[in-house]
């Protein structure tokens, strides 16, 4: 069934992408126009959306309203100018934490005993600190989703190596819907190296929306899955998002004001110094490989917290040594 999904998604794409449905807004944004002029449909979201209601048995009809309504807040930030982002932010908390309640979605174990008691003594706490996840993994999401197959290639790659580590140690998952998730990302991968869709706000927020609650489940039904492992699969949009407000209140910004200096940003346009081609779809393939060769060296010690923290932390400094040298070299050829 999922081959013929696949198939209707790439046949219902041509038709929208040439009757100019659903094409990008990027008229009234400078984070989606200063790559390409090119109006590319954001439909990621709408085929995530039909996705995540026919193949995930999982979710009962509370569940399905709240994916819905999570898609409606990106799809109405990808068509209408002035949607405000603080108002977006708090329809994002309330939902998510309708969510969780609803699927029983709780962080409970970060292997510091102290806090996993307060944790699980005090279900208030692991509720707002599961919502703070969600909500930093969705927001960050949204914006390394600036350059072509950065986000789309970021989840199939974890969707790749849970799949992977699964299989080869009898870890508890339904293996049927993993491959044919990662099957389905595999063709909206495609789809955007070759510029017929992007995901647009609706599609980060599905996506990410999804994988926090999925990689949630994932750790809480295997025990011997360390969490940090779960850290280190969603570092890389979560640090994004954590390191843009520590940026931008440094420079005395609105925090929710977008702008162009994120990391890929700076890779795109010191690219674009060298003079590369395909700049577009190079950058995110960049992002990509570094993160896979991280994830996958992870992968291998999925159930050893001291090594996981390890490579979490060279990520991280590994992140702001290459985009501090960035920043300076694009600044000296004033692309900011």
């Amino acid at each position: 069934m999922i081959y013929l999904f696949i198939f209707i998604i790439i046949f219902v794409n041509e038709v929208i992408k040439k009757s100019l449905i659903f094409e990008d807004k990027i008229e009234f944004s400078n984070h989606k126009s200063f790559i390409s002029k090119k109006k590319i449909p954001t439909t990621g979201g709408i085929y995530l959306l039909f996705f995540f209601i026919i193949f995930y048995k999982d979710f009962n009809f509370l569940s399905c309203v709240y994916i819905v309504l999570m898609f409606m807040i990106g799809f109405s930030s990808d068509r209408f100018k002035n949607f405000s982002p603080k108002l977006r932010l708090i329809i994002q908390i309330f939902l998510t934490l309708l969510f969780i309640i609803n699927s029983g979605t709780y962080i409970l174990d970060v292997r510091i005993d102290i806090i996993n008691s307060i944790l699980t003594k005090h279900f208030q706490v692991s509720i707002i600190f599961t919502i703070f996840c969600f909500i930093v993994l969705i927001n960050g999401t949204n914006f390394i989703d600036g350059v072509n197959l950065n986000t789309i290639g970021y989840y199939l790659t974890i969707y790749l190596i849970i799949y992977y580590l699964s299989y080869n140690n009898n870890l508890f998952i339904d293996l049927v819907f993993l491959k044919s998730l990662i099957l389905f990302l595999t063709a909206l991968y495609f789809l955007n190296l070759l510029n017929k869709m992007q995901l647009g706000d609706s599609g980060s927020y599905l996506v990410s929306f999804f994988t926090a609650f999925y990689i949630i489940q994932f750790v809480n039904f295997n025990s011997i899955v360390s969490p940090y492992f779960a850290i280190l699969l969603l570092w890389y949009p979560c640090f994004e998002n954590l390191f843009s407000i520590l940026r931008k209140n440094y420079q005395k910004k609105e925090i929710s004001s977008p702008d162009n200096l994120h990391l890929h940003h700076s890779i795109y346009f010191f690219l674009k110094i060298k003079k590369f081609k395909f700049l577009n779809n190079l950058t995110g393939l960049i992002i990509n490989l570094f993160n896979a060769v991280s994830l996958i060296i992870g992968g291998y010690y999925f159930y050893s917290t001291k090594i996981l923290i390890v490579i979490i932390l060279i990520n991280i400094c590994f992140y702001v040594l290459i985009y501090n040298i960035l920043i300076k070299k694009n600044l000296r050829k004033k692309f900011f």
